[in-house]
């Protein structure tokens, strides 16, 4: 999908406005309902930096109106604001307590003939191999900075603001889907790690506590400065390493480095993230879903544009 028209412009400007916006309701919405709250203890720095970008993101905008240079500006405020949204929503769907469905994705697992025993004994022979797939594993920020900056030098606001979208309908999805089918993660349930404890003997880390706290109440205020994953099934990871590849695919040269690198992750997500094979494929069918409802988005606009211009000129 290439939009250069006006017209096409602004129907995709529209969009990524109503996927923002509408991200940001729900998670407000969600989050009084399950009555969570976010403790946020912003620097001077922080506040600094925030006042600096309203202030040339309005000047841009409606002083010395730039275009491009609004547009920019305007995406990078949706982009953090999805991100953040988005996560929100993962701590609201977490504090549902439906069962959790390990022993399922366990069973679907050994179905698919996944043996995790046998994929971490091979990984410990491995520690190139380990430290390949934690870096790209932990890279997610680092690649949406990546596809913030890529699309502004190459000029694809496009790609940018399809990326938005398809990745606020994703994360949203990936809420919905483990509110009901919450999962401890294969960590706690196959390799019997500590449920009490956040960090674990070997150093690793482990989200259980706080789902367990938000499961049973006790904990209702977060620490902005703490947020983590919580969602086992399907694995945003995995939906989210595809967005990357699909949004900067038509920047031809970024494909040598996306594609071996989202690969990386993606099979880094039992190991770092503690996954189920089937949350993969879980996330695997979030991506291509939100990738073909931001398609329909776009051109349901575009159905809805043409309408009003005919009953305009009639």
């Amino acid at each position: 999908m290439r939009y250069r028209s006006i017209g096409d412009d602004r129907l995709l400007s529209t969009v990524t406005w109503q996927a923002t916006l509408a991200i940001a309701l729900l998670a407000a919405l969600a989050l009084s309902l399950v009555g969570l709250s976010f403790s946020v203890d912003l620097s001077a720095d922080a506040l600094v930096l925030m006042s600096l970008y309203a202030f040339l993101t309005i000047y841009f905008s409606f002083v010395r109106p730039n275009a491009e240079a609004a547009r920019i500006l305007t995406c990078f405020g949706q982009l953090v604001v999805v991100v953040l949204m988005g996560i929100a929503l993962s701590y609201a769907a977490s504090t549902v307590p439906l069962p959790y469905r390990d022993v399922e994705l366990h069973a679907i697992d050994r179905w698919l003939g996944f043996d995790r025993a046998n994929y971490l004994a091979f990984l410990r022979r491995h520690d190139g191999l380990v430290s390949a797939l934690s870096f790209a594993y932990n890279s997610m920020m680092q690649q949406n900075i990546l596809v913030l900056v890529a699309a502004v030098l190459t000029r694809r606001y496009d790609r940018l603001q399809l990326y938005i979208v398809a990745f606020a309908v994703a994360v949203t999805a990936t809420a919905a889907i483990g509110c009901c089918i919450p999962a401890a993660n294969a960590m706690i349930y196959v390799d019997r790690a500590p449920t009490e404890l956040s960090t674990l003997p070997d150093g690793g880390h482990s989200y259980f506590p706080t789902l367990e706290g938000l499961r049973n109440g006790t904990l209702c205020v977060i620490d902005f400065r703490s947020l983590e994953g919580l969602i086992s099934f399907p694995s945003f990871h995995t939906a989210n390493a595809i967005l990357f590849m699909w949004a900067l695919w038509p920047i031809r040269i970024l494909r040598f480095l996306l594609v071996p690198l989202n690969l990386l992750l993606i099979a880094g997500t039992p190991l770092c993230g503690a996954h189920y094979a089937v949350d993969i494929i879980g996330g695997v069918a979030v991506a291509c879903g939100a990738i073909a409802a931001t398609a329909w988005l776009i051109h349901a606009g575009r159905i809805g544009r043409r309408e009003r211009l005919v009953l305009a000129r009639s």
